[in-house]
């Protein structure tokens, strides 16, 4: 069973003019919901006039990198396909070269590459490259246009094919001529989105069944409750059974972290009692993750003793990274709320109320430590725990957080606390540098008066510094806030505690940059700061001005993020 998404006409449409295939493309993504692409500019100039005649904002990055960043951001925020583009050659291979954090996160982009012309084809053309092979591991289907009266067919479908079941990244390529064919009679299929599969009545009765033998049962939240948008349904669950809530980092927002029955992240990136309490567990119920090695702390948890059922759209995903008890394969939203169904009349016994009492207990205990941790004076730099202290204070709780990966993804993901069920944190699944870009995109895709900040080190940041032009031309009000140690933090530390203190500078360490000059070079508001009064004050300034900001933020290289790495060597104190 389909529902029809759009436009409510059931026919194929038609392309009847004997307009281009330029346009037959542009009117194919603008009837499929597609209202802007990602790009840098190539040699396929019909296709940006057929893309401006059709009201598709194209939107210029610097890089084919960053664009796909941009885009892979704006898919997330929006749960809607995008759009990025690449030129034949060297530009399509940096777009597949970008695409594996989209990969990974299961974010819908349609990735447009052109390709040589067909007439010079296997000729050792300029730039030519076999461009398939490039984006084999970095999408779920891939196309090729191979006739003009199928390219509005095609564009369609990869625009569906990226959204459906499990969203991933999809690829099609058009020769470059191709784009300039006539294209008569170009059909497709309007756009649909299936009904997501529910879960068996037996399937349910059993998942209540083991929460009636559990006294301390843990619902372990993923990525996929988000890309279901079924945060409230979620919340909904928990608080009809009484169980609380772990989420893993993709799955941060699941539940408002200011609930009773929130846990917090769980995992490699996580506080120091989220991953003890989730070893406490008889129970877990899995849902919308596939248990990988960031999710479980390298699949240590849930304990080997621990009863785990998962549930998950892809059969495949469940019982590849540990055995489970009982696998469902289900879309998220509607296994909450079959099961919240299911449970209304359920008693909650003394000992959930016990274990929900403790762990509520124990999360209260720890966010005063950590308030504590952030009030300790610094000199020469700031805590980065106070810079999320004090992000989480002047920010609103819709306002959209975007961290990169490594030690940002535990300063943002352990510390930051996401008040308000939905995409409100964004990070990356584990490409340096995205962060920067990705802000920017995922300002573009927020409402208005909505905000969007991001938590990226200095070494993450130099990827993609002349995006500080695409933010100023594109008016982006997004804020970036550089944690500037002059160094790759991670592996510093790697060196200084798991090594000895051996440290190899020449591989960690970077002079020290002003990155507010630059960024004032370029137009934004920028400051550099190195107290945390100063980054108060510069990031209200950076709010108000509601503009493009950058704030250069002075920390310590030798500050440990919240990571599980070197739990065996140190004691955390958040």
């Amino acid at each position: 069973m389909t529902k029809a998404s759009g436009d409510t006409a059931t026919e194929d449409k038609t392309e009847t003019d004997g307009s281009l295939v330029a346009h037959a493309v542009a009117r194919a993504l603008k009837d499929n919901g597609i209202d802007r692409i990602f790009l840098v500019t190539g040699g396929d100039l019909l296709l940006w006039q057929a893309l401006r005649d059709h009201g598709i904002a194209m939107h210029l990055a610097r890089s084919e990198a960053a664009s796909v960043v941009m885009a892979d951001a704006y898919a997330r925020v929006t749960g809607k396909p995008a759009v990025v583009y690449g030129q034949w050659g060297p530009g399509a291979a940096n777009v597949a070269g970008a695409l594996a954090d989209a990969w990974w996160a299961h974010s819908p982009l349609v990735a447009i590459t052109s390709t040589v012309s067909t007439q010079v084809e296997y000729k050792n053309e300029y730039q030519e490259l076999d461009q398939p092979p490039m984006f084999q591991a970095v999408t779920k289907w891939q196309a090729r246009v191979t006739r003009a009266d199928r390219a509005g067919e095609l564009v369609a479908q990869a625009v569906r094919t990226a959204a459906a079941g499990c969203p991933r990244p999809v690829h099609l390529d058009i020769p470059f001529d191709t784009i300039m064919e006539l294209a008569p009679n170009a059909r497709y299929a309007p756009a649909f989105t299936p009904t997501p599969p529910a879960p068996s009545a037996s399937a349910v009765d059993d998942i209540v069944s083991r929460l009636a033998r559990s006294d301390r049962p843990m619902i372990l939240a993923g990525n996929g409750v988000l890309l279901a948008d079924a945060a409230p349904d979620l919340v909904a669950l928990a608080e009809t059974a009484s169980v609380p809530v772990l989420t893993t980092l993709g799955g941060k927002g699941a539940i408002p972290e200011n609930h009773p029955l929130s846990a917090g992240v769980a995992g490699r990136y996580s506080s120091k009692i989220t991953n003890e309490i989730a070893h406490e567990a008889d129970l877990v119920l899995a849902i919308g993750t596939d248990l990988g090695g960031l999710a479980t702390d390298t699949y240590r948890l849930p304990s080997a003793a621990t009863e785990v059922v998962q549930v998950d759209l892809s059969p495949e995903a469940i019982g590849r990274t540990r055995d489970v008890q009982a696998g469902v394969v289900a879309d998220a939203g509607e296994l909450c709320r079959s099961l919240a169904a299911a449970l209304a009349s359920e008693p909650v016994t003394d000992a959930r109320r016990t274990w929900c009492e403790s762990v509520q207990e124990r999360r209260a205990a720890w966010k005063e430590d950590f308030q504590a941790v952030a009030r300790r004076p610094a000199t020469g730099h700031v805590r980065p725990e106070a810079i999320v202290s004090i992000l989480r204070e002047l920010t609103d709780e819709r306002d959209l957080l975007v961290v990169d990966t490594g030690f940002m993804g535990a300063w943002g993901g352990a510390l930051f606390p996401v008040h308000s069920p939905g995409r409100t944190f964004l990070r990356a699944a584990g490409t340096l540098g995205w962060a920067f870009p990705a802000v920017l995109g995922a300002q573009l895709a927020a409402p208005a008066g909505q905000r969007a900040f991001a938590l990226v080190g200095d070494g993450g940041f130099g990827y993609n510094v002349g995006d500080l032009e695409t933010a100023m031309r594109l008016d982006i009000p997004a804020v970036t806030i550089v944690l500037n140690n002059a160094s790759l933090g991670y592996e510093h530390v790697g060196f200084q505690h798991a090594l000895a203190g051996d440290v190899v500078h020449e591989v960690c360490d970077f002079i020290d940059v002003d990155h507010a000059k630059v960024a004032a070079a370029y137009g934004l508001f920028a400051a550099r700061v190195d107290t945390a009064e100063d980054f108060r004050g510069a990031l209200k300034q950076a709010i108000a001005g509601a503009r493009p900001a950058l704030i250069d933020v002075v920390v310590d290289k030798e500050r440990i993020a919240p990571v599980t790495t070197f739990d065996a060597l140190l004691k955390r104190d958040v």
